[in-house]
């Protein structure tokens, strides 16, 4: 009888966190199927609606709640549904991170935090909020001979955010705590041997990515249609015009400061610039703890790219899902960089804040030594 051969067991995945598809679950039910909800019962109402509104009703009110926009009411009936449907659609942009997760090597298991909690509860405060906005103004309108005639009235636009706010809240802890991270491996990074008069030194840059690019673009987009919808509105209200000005200019900094960052690391430590010269992010060598290289997912770390504050308190300039620095200070916030050739980079900062630390601890030792001539 001749033995079969084996062939080697490939090792099992991940198992995954029992918990993890009830939380999809509540975090599908709230950021997209309610919002979607909500939209198709406005649609619905506002049709049935439409015969009794005037030929120009109300869009815009000022911050006393005197109407000062005004339109056909089939603005009203494209509007709201449609910025409810926008709402609902950002749900799909963590099934985007999912798939790119799951076609990652590197990644172990899905990742899931708080971002995951935070979003589905945004999307369905600002939904409630824009579908009570929409119903409520509508509603106060109806029957009148002309929009114009409307009393103001400063509750329609208060109550819908007063309303929506405890509700996002309330969708934010209805879903499971949960905290699932990554099982990736970091490499500390290990200092270079250097002779006595060799100084390290390495420059790269962090330039922005595609994902970074889309979102940004799909920003100005809004903000300039927010910006022209503002200036159609007559009379014009010139508070709205200021916000949405502000709200572009905002967003064209953030753009422009975010689509490249040069990164030098040298014995004074880690300093990464926009190459507009602002915003800077340093690390002094001597305020290094530690230094490693990993894998970095921008999405469920960061909750999106660019130049980011965590959840947990990370500083990160993070452009796309993959290799990256993560730095450990002394005192100051962790900084996570995605890098090309990260490993060198780690080397080179592990030796800079080798050398400073040295130097500390011998003039810690010998405070008078460095006053000799």
């Amino acid at each position: 009888m001749s033995a079969q051969a084996s062939s080697p067991a490939e090792p099992a995945e991940p198992a995954e966190h029992p918990e993890l598809p009830r939380a999809r679950t509540a975090a599908r039910v709230i950021g997209l199927y309610i919002p979607l909800g909500l939209v198709v019962t406005e649609v619905m109402v506002f049709l049935l609606w439409l015969p009794r509104l005037p030929d120009e009703v109300a869009v815009h009110w000022n911050g006393a709640g005197v109407a000062d926009g005004f339109a056909s009411p089939i603005l009203s009936l494209v509007m709201f549904p449609l910025s409810g449907l926008i709402i609902a659609s950002l749900f799909f942009t963590t099934k985007v991170f999912d798939l790119q997760a799951k076609l990652s090597p590197s990644r172990g298991r899905d990742v899931w935090g708080p971002i995951n909690r935070i979003l589905p509860a945004i999307i369905l405060s600002s939904a409630v909020g824009i579908f009570l906005l929409g119903m409520i103004t509508t509603w106060l309108q109806l029957d009148l001979a002309d929009g114009r005639d409307l009393a103001p009235n400063a509750a329609a636009m208060i109550v819908p955010w007063a309303i929506a706010v405890p509700v996002g809240a309330l969708a934010y802890f209805a879903q499971p705590k949960l905290v699932v991270r990554a099982d990736v491996a970091a490499d500390r990074g290990e200092p270079l041997e250097l002779a006595r008069q060799e100084r390290v030194a390495w420059l790269g840059t962090v330039a922005a990515s595609k994902p970074y690019l889309w979102v940004m673009a799909s920003a100005l987009v809004v903000v300039v249609a927010s910006l022209i919808f503002s200036l159609s509105l007559r009379p014009l209200s010139l508070a709205v015009l200021v916000v949405n000005i502000a709200a572009l200019v905002l967003v064209l900094v953030l753009t422009v400061t975010g689509l490249r960052f040069n990164v030098r690391i040298d014995e004074r430590g880690f300093e990464a610039r926009s190459f507009i010269g602002w915003p800077v992010v340093r690390a002094t060598a001597a305020n290094v703890a530690d230094v490693a290289v990993g894998d970095v997912d921008p999405f469920g770390e960061f909750g999106g790219w660019g130049l980011r504050l965590s959840v947990d308190g990370k500083v990160g300039i993070v452009m796309r899902r993959g290799e990256g620095l993560r730095i450990e200070r002394r005192t100051g916030r962790p900084i996570v960089v995605t890098l090309d050739d990260a490993d060198t980079a780690a080397a080179a900062l592990a030796t800079a804040a080798q050398s400073a630390h040295t130097q500390h601890t011998q003039q810690t030792q010998n405070p008078g030594d460095h006053h000799e001539s």
